[in-house]
């Protein structure tokens, strides 16, 4: 317990950054204590709703020294200290809160924001939800591609890492979470069904939101045109609570241009995702996501004369069962396997440069987690996650193998 004190002291920095920032959002709000709190505003007469999650976790990593791992064979475990955007410390603090305010009986505001080592302070939702109809509606600001099922803002969830890296890792889903865009959505209800269709489109860069996303691509010189459009739809049966989503995200995008040429590439991710319950306490969710880029490269100017072609594939499988033992303890298990694929094709000179099997990686992993809730909100997760990689680039090979046990105490009103 004085581990988990000590981690809030050391890191209230942060910590009171990501409190002024929800603050500073929220002036009118007087915080009450509750599991799903709901308050008037004075002016409107709307309610507003809120949670917010916090708390400590902890780990015991067993992953090969990072001097000793080949190809960066140790992040790509995607393990909780794999790329993370704050460095790594085994014990660590996060917060994560989300919240609507009702502004008119047709017009919402919406926010998601978190602050933790894996991604930063980072604001993955905040809109404006304009309802024209009960059937049709607008989405303005920073809004959700619909291109995944992560559990990140669920305050039942038992897991304290998620196995899927399109969900944890911050290289991998920059790319697949939220953008600044515009969102029309259209709402049926025949029979005892909940579908819903959205069409999207979506500017990363505006507001410097995400300056460098070129689709998980490692680029060097900054981003010209990061344009993004897609559509999803999703549909719930009312009556036994499963579930089901298909999306797709295209993208086109170039770096700036300078005397050595640049790079131009267009994506196209797609989404499916399938939830039921094949006994009452008993959920199981399947997914598949996969994005494909081709980018091209092109030589200096004037003529920016393309010299290769390359094709990249990343895609994750994943798999998950929740069992709800009682109303006191949730047990969990996952496994899941990720891809990453590049083939180059060479021309105009640097025909030397094909190569089919440029990048082949392949990482697995199998978590198990347990949660018991306590009282006032307290509770505690204790998982084992294992993970192993294999990998080719440039025809050298390389493999890596680790597991984690890890333990979170957390508190949410």
């Amino acid at each position: 317990m004085f581990q988990f004190l000590s981690i809030f002291k050391t890191q209230r920095h942060w910590l009171g950054r990501l409190s002024v920032i929800l603050l500073s959002g929220w002036a009118n709000i007087h915080v009450a204590h509750a599991t799903d709190t709901r308050l008037q505003d004075p002016y409107t007469d709307r309610p507003i709703s809120f949670s917010v999650q916090m708390g400590a976790d902890t780990w015991d990593l067993r992953t090969p020294e990072k001097s000793e791992a080949k190809l960066r064979g140790v992040d790509n475990l995607f393990l909780a200290n794999s790329n993370t955007k704050w460095n790594y410390k085994n014990a660590t603090a996060w917060v994560k809160t989300e919240g609507q305010w009702t502004i008119h009986s047709n017009l919402a505001l919406t926010y998601k924001a978190r602050g933790e080592q894996s991604v930063g302070l980072k604001l993955d939702d905040l809109h404006f939800d304009y309802h024209v109809s009960p059937k049709f509606g607008l989405r303005v600001g920073v809004v959700d591609y619909k291109t995944s099922w992560c559990r990140t803002y669920e305050v039942d969830s038992p897991w304290i890492r998620e196995n899927d890296p399109f969900c944890t890792t911050q290289t991998t889903n920059s790319a697949t979470l939220s953008a600044p865009g515009l969102q029309s959505y259209f709402i049926f209800t025949p029979s005892r069904y909940h579908i819903q269709t959205m069409l999207g489109v979506y500017r990363p860069k505006v507001f410097g939101y995400s300056p460098d996303e070129f689709s998980n691509v490692v680029n060097t010189n900054g981003i010209a045109v990061n344009h993004r459009w897609g559509w999803s739809l999703n549909v719930l049966n009312l009556e036994n609570a499963s579930e089901f989503r298909l999306s797709w995200l295209a993208a086109h995008q170039e770096n700036n241009r300078d005397d050595g040429g640049y790079r131009a590439q267009r994506n196209s991710t797609w989404y499916l995702g399938v939830s039921f319950y094949p006994a009452e306490k008993v959920n199981l969710r399947a997914s598949i996501l996969s994005s494909k880029t081709n980018q091209k490269s092109l030589d200096s100017p004037p003529d920016y004369t393309q010299i290769l072609d390359t094709t990249m594939l990343r895609e994750s499988r994943s798999l998950e069962l929740i069992y709800q033992l009682n109303g006191q303890n949730t047990l969990g298990l996952g496994v899941s396997r990720y891809i990453h694929n590049w083939d180059l094709v060479g021309m105009n000179g640097l025909e030397s440069y094909t190569d089919p099997n440029y990048v082949k990686f392949v990482q697995r992993g199998t978590s198990v987690t347990w949660r018991h809730d306590w009282e006032r909100g307290i509770y505690t997760s204790i998982q084992w996650t294992t993970s192993k990689n294999d990998q080719i680039y440039a025809h050298t090979a390389a493999n890596a193998k680790g597991n984690g046990l890890g333990l979170r105490l957390g508190f949410s009103y």
